[in-house]
């Protein structure tokens, strides 16, 4: 699937995915769509073993549907809600 990737693209995608994620342009469309088919193989890969694991991906599946990763959630909560401050991530996101 990457085998076809030059180094200046990689390079490209670990200067930018940090700051764009999944909408990061690539080649013809977005990294969203590179997201989507490793999603994929993933799937049927775990399906094919038969032990019903492909539940595991269901958080995974989630950020690759609506293209939002957990580090963008929690910046819109930090530039909004939070009012730029990370003490209620402590008390928030508890476990």
């Amino acid at each position: 699937m990457t085998a076809d990737w030059t180094p200046e693209e990689r390079q490209m995608l670990r200067n930018k995915v940090p700051k764009t994620g999944l909408r990061t342009p690539f080649r013809d469309g977005l990294l969203k769509h590179v997201a989507e088919d490793v999603l994929k193989l993933a799937k049927d890969g775990l399906e094919r073993r038969g032990f019903k694991e492909s539940g595991f991906l269901n958080e995974v599946a989630e950020v690759v549907r609506t293209g939002v990763t957990p580090a963008e959630k929690l910046l819109e909560l930090y530039h909004g809600k939070w009012g730029q401050s990370v003490d209620p991530v402590f008390e928030e996101l508890l476990y």
